[in-house]
Parts: structure tokens; sequence; C-alpha cells
């Protein structure tokens, strides 16, 4: 028989096995380790990204109703407050102002109360904002606007004003939808504004021209929608509630005074109570929200998530000037540029420009500082004496957070993932906690200066 010679099998053993399996696991680690990080980051720089558009975004909403703060004709102090009215319910501050709130509260239409992120600003606008403001003449109104009595409105007035035009200007129908929840339960305002001008002394100088026109006005309650587009009226408006009342103050901190006869109607419409705060019922995860009086609650409605801190500071111009003296409409620095406070427009040193506060040691305007000095005792007109608005503008810095801590980032990595404070925000470890084991969130600040169309000098 032929004999074959023997061949050896070819293989691995198992030693090059294990070898050859441990040097794959080390690689496909590494591989899954480039894919995890390249993963995380792509996470972190999303919601980078999506806190910067959160200030963004906050910012946008808040300037588009802060820029319309007394449309329609109210007193300054009436248009932004530094306070809650004692007088309406709906929001409560243990200080009485609306700088640094600790332990406020918001109560919503449900009855329950929001809190406030402890160490945040709050700020307040009225006016007619969320819908059209109409013309009147003098054969539409209110007859003298003092009871409960019907407003009515005209498409097109005797001066040829287009209220409303279904095709191109459907602006009757708009108020009408807004006013669609209108009740009783949960009442709207209305404001309605005479043709005299309170402020008469208050003109431009080079020109002659009303500089400030302050009409008087009455504001009434509205408890159901109004019916423009079919019957040209807003109903009947109740001009002597107690609440509409508190709007007609000059300090909102007195006592309602009872309306005025208006039977020349110059202009009209659903007047805004509108908050802005942050809203702290997760703490971890808070939130802008903005909240529209409705009686007295407020309708509150998220803004912008992950929002931790607003500031407020309020642009006044001749700050310093009681008898005038230092009022050149336009808000800006008091003192000169030195060292690092060198912005040619807003000085970080205290008192160092007509913003507060905006700046730690700074006080908090008082409705009075919104109006020329002296104020007359009684906060009225009489006398001739006319105390022009000298509130120009309003600045808003708001500080957004990832949404989730980033485990990766060390004390090295920035002080910024340990909190941010802007204008003069308290140095609260609540908000902004500084111990080795805080969570660290990539943070991102909007700061914009607004300027309030209704009041600013036109120049």
């Amino acid at each position: 028989m032929r004999r074959f010679p023997k061949v050896r099998a070819a293989g691995f053993t198992l030693v090059e096995m294990i070898v050859v399996v441990l040097l794959l696991s080390i690689a496909m680690l590494g591989l899954l380790a480039v894919f995890d990080a390249s993963t995380r980051i792509n996470k972190n720089e999303q919601e980078v990204a999506d806190a910067q558009g959160n200030v963004r975004y906050g910012i946008y909403q808040m300037t588009r109703v802060i820029r319309m703060a007394g449309a329609g004709g109210l007193y300054v102090t009436q248009a932004v407050l530094v306070g809650p009215d004692p007088d309406l319910p709906g929001i409560s501050t243990p200080d009485g102002d609306y700088d640094n709130i600790f332990g406020g509260e918001v109560t919503n239409l449900a009855g329950t109360r929001v809190p406030i992120r402890p160490g945040t600003d709050v700020i307040e606008v009225r006016g007619v904002i969320l819908s059209p403001l109409l013309g009147f003449d003098l054969s539409s109104g209110c007859g003298g606007c003092t009871g409960n009595v019907a407003l009515t409105a005209r498409p097109i007035t005797a001066l040829q004003h287009v209220n409303d035009d279904a095709a191109n200007r459907p602006q009757f129908s708009s108020i009408d939808a807004y006013t669609g929840g209108a009740s009783g339960q949960n009442p709207m305002y209305v404001l309605v504004a005479g043709n005299d001008d309170l402020h008469g002394g208050c003109s431009d100088p080079t020109g002659g021209a009303s500089r400030y026109a302050q009409s008087t006005y009455n504001v009434g309650v509205l408890t159901s929608p109004t019916t423009l587009a079919g019957a040209g009226t807003f109903g009947n408006v109740n001009f002597g509630d107690a609440a509409a009342r508190e709007f007609m103050s000059e300090d909102p901190g007195e006592g309602a005074p009872d309306p005025s006869v208006i039977e020349n109607v110059r202009r009209a419409g659903v007047l805004d109570d509108i908050v802005f705060f942050i809203d702290n019922t997760d703490p971890l995860h808070p939130a802008l929200a903005q909240g529209i009086r409705r009686g007295q609650r407020f309708d509150v409605v998220t803004i912008a998530d992950d929002v931790e801190d607003m500031q407020v500071a309020y642009g006044v111009d001749g700050l310093y000037g009681s008898d005038g003296i230092g009022q050149d409409n336009a808000v800006g620095r008091v003192v000169p540029v030195s060292g690092t406070d060198t912005d040619p427009n807003v000085s970080t040193l205290s008192d160092g420009d007509e913003w507060a506060p905006n700046v730690e040691d700074e006080n908090l305007y008082v409705a009075s500082d919104f109006q020329n000095q002296p104020q007359p005792v009684s906060w009225s007109h009489a006398g001739g004496v006319a105390h022009c608005p000298t509130l120009h503008g309003v600045m808003v810095s708001l500080i957004a957070k990832s949404r989730d801590p980033d485990p990766t980032y060390r004390a090295a990595g920035g002080a910024a993932l340990l909190g941010i404070r802007t204008m003069n925000s308290p140095p609260d470890t609540s908000l902004y906690p500084t111990g080795s084991d805080s969570p660290r969130y990539r943070r991102r600040i909007q700061t914009l200066k607004i300027n309030l169309r209704n009041y600013s000098f036109p120049g």
C-alpha cells in the first residue's frame, strides 16, 4: 500500500485566539469610547445651542411686550411697575418690590401658587399690547364712560381712521377672538382715553410739539366676549369696578380713584397686565414664564425652559437732577470711564449710570422716579405741574443653562459651569452653587436694552 506523508493541520492555538480576542476587544473599546465621546459632545453642544436659543427667544418675547408699555395712554407709573399693586391680588412678594425676590408667588387660573425662583427679578408691564388699539370719534364711545355702559366703535371713524376692514384690516374679529375667554370668573379690562392732554407742559422746546402727551383715561372690566365684528360693540364695560379703577391712580400703591367723565373718546382697547418671572416649580429646570392678568389671577404659560435667572434694570433720564439738571433725553453714564469701567453707555460702578439696579448696592427705583421731580403731594396734575415721564428704557438680562449637567467638565473648565451672576443678582448659593460636588451646567447669557416707544423722546 502507498503510504502518504503526514501533513500538519493549519490553525490557531488557544493562546493565539485569546491574544487576538484581547486585542480586538481593546480596539473595540477604543472605538466605542470615541463614539461615546462624540455622542456626548454632540449632546452637550446641542444643549448649549438650546440654552442660547432659550435666552434669545425669551428676550424676543419680552421685548415685543415691554416696548409697547403704556400703549393706549396709561401713566408711565402704571405702564411699568417696580412692585405689585397691594390692592390687586394675583402676585405677591415679601418685600413689596420686584428686585431679587425671595418667597414670591404668582397665582395661576387654577388657583395654584406658582413659586418665583429665589433671587430673581420680576417685571410687570401694562398697556393695549396683545390686541389692536381702536380710534374713536364723537359718534362713537361710551356716553361718559363712568358706569356699566356699552362701548361702541365704528369700522371707519368720521375722521376716516380705518379701525376695521374685513379684507385687509380685520381688527374687530381679532379683538373678538382675543376676548373669547372673557367671563365673570376670568374678566378682562378695557381702557378708554379722552381727547385732552394732562402733560401740556411736557413739550419739545425745539418744536413746540407735545413730547409726552397724557390723556385722561378710564379702565373698566369686561366679563363677556366682545362682538365688534357683528355688532360693532365691546358690550357692557363696568367702569365703576374697584379692581379696574386700580389701573387709574398715578401711584399704583394709592387707592382707586373714581372714573372721570370722558365724553370725547379718543382711543380704546383691551388693556393687558403682563408679568414675566422665573417659574421655580421644578428647581432643577426653572423656566421663564409669562402671566397675563385675568381678574385676580394670571394666565401663566412657559416661554423658555431652563432659564435660571432674570435681572431687570430701569433707565431713567436725569436720575440725579431733581430740578431737571442732567436730563438730556438719553440714558447713560454719569461718571467718566476709568480703569476697567470702559463701556461708554453703562457703568460697572454703583450709581455710575442712569440704569438701576444693574450693579450691586444700587437701590431699586420707586414709582415717583419715573416722572419729573418734585412730585405734587397728591400725584395729581392740579396746579399746572406737568411731571413728565423720565423712564426711557428697560434693560433685561437672562441666564439659561443646559438641561443636564456636564460630568466631563471639571473645576478647570471654567467658572461659568458653577453659575453666572448678572447685574445685581445676589450671591445666593441655592441659585449659584459653588461646592465641588455641585452639578456643573453650561450656561449662556443675553442682555438687551429696550426703548419704551410710548414714552421715549422721539429723536
